[in-house]
């Protein structure tokens, strides 16, 4: 959602649907590919500017299908935060997301699209979630003073005011031809370092000469989030906890192609006495479970761990409704952390324990 490439003055790569499809093609032919739950993204640095390619698979087809364009710049910055809740508009694409966060021990809101928001497992409210933060100002000042420190959010922008602690030009360049210019200010904000780009035009002439650190900075942003930053900088992370993560969010919310990328081709998923093998088979299969457990209002999940004997400490998704669960799922691993088995089952003889938040 935030493709702001005229914050770079690079609005001309994508002036006609030609030039953006061109665009994309490039990103994908020569950018580096992060794996998501539900589709991929192609990460194509433009000198210090990203153009961030998002994709999917069709299942029909077998063949990638190109769904939309974000856009970054280069940062050091990170939000540790926490989600508020999912403020992602109606209609947006399938891997758009928008949310609005807080930072604990701080007044204020931020709406912030994300970038790469498939890499993560989930996004549950109240998940902490850490966000590599880039700004895209639609108005901006620059002045001297107190700052007072404000990140409010408004419906899709955010109101933020702080303490300019870098400034620099910002270039981009396609191969060796160079592009254009824009500048790039590192500032401070009550929840953390914000890299605003913006061409210099749209800054008042006489403010000019403040743009440099120590200078108080006001801006109406455009806020973008990248979440392949981290443990995720290379996309999904295979491992039981995310696993089961990701297991318990299709449950919730449904969308088994989500989990595709963690199942092995070769895996199988079993339902009581019905057994699926194969990737494709067991996506059905859990898709259907999905659907009937959610009409019957079996779609709350928690983690728990066996203590069983012969099975005491394996971590498990217990799976039920308001008046308690009433099935048990436990995953096989491979040696790369990804799936080769799931197990349903209503044994009531298995013993386990809920984990606690």
């Amino acid at each position: 959602m935030a493709a702001r490439l005229d914050s770079f003055a690079l609005t001309e790569l994508a002036a006609k649907p030609e030039d953006a499809f061109r665009l994309a093609g490039l990103a994908m032919a020569e950018g580096r590919r992060i794996p998501g739950y539900g589709g991929d993204y192609y990460y194509y640095w433009i000198g210090d500017a990203a153009v961030v390619i998002r994709t999917r698979l069709n299942p029909d087809t077998g063949e990638e299908e190109l769904l939309g364009m974000d856009t970054h710049g280069a940062t050091d910055c990170q939000w540790a935060c926490r989600v508020v809740r999912d403020v992602t508009p109606e209609g947006a694409g399938p891997l758009s997301r928008r949310v609005l966060v807080e930072k604990d021990g701080v007044d204020g809101l931020a709406v912030v699209d994300l970038v790469c928001a498939g890499v993560l497992p989930d996004l549950q409210e109240g998940g902490s979630i850490r966000l590599g933060m880039a700004g895209f100002p639609l108005r901006i000042s620059y002045g001297s003073g107190e700052s007072q420190n404000v990140v409010e959010a408004q419906q899709d922008t955010v109101l933020l005011q702080g303490v300019v602690t870098d400034a620099k030009v910002g270039e981009t360049f396609l191969g060796m031809e160079p592009l254009t210019k824009f500048l790039s200010v590192t500032v401070s904000t009550a929840m953390g370092e914000v890299e605003l780009c913006h061409p210099m035009d749209l800054v008042p002439e006489a403010q000019r000469d403040m743009v440099k650190p120590g200078a108080v900075v006001s801006a109406l942003c455009v806020l973008s989030g990248d979440c392949a930053v981290g443990e995720y900088a290379g996309g999904v992370v295979f491992d039981e906890e995310k696993n089961l993560t990701a297991l318990a969010a299709f449950f919730r919310d449904g969308g088994a192609e989500r989990l595709r990328p963690l199942l092995r081709s070769d895996c199988a998923c079993t339902f009581l006495e019905n057994r699926q093998e194969g990737l494709e088979n067991a996506l059905a299969l859990l898709a259907v479970v999905q659907g009937d457990l959610a009409a019957a209002g079996l779609n709350r999940t928690a983690k728990g761990v066996l203590s069983s004997a012969g099975a005491r400490g394996r971590a498990c998704l217990l799976l039920g409704g308001e008046t308690g669960f009433a099935f048990l799922c436990r995953m096989e691993l491979d040696s790369l952390g990804r799936v080769r088995e799931i197990v349903m089952a209503n044994d009531p003889e298995i013993e386990f324990e809920i984990s606690p938040d």
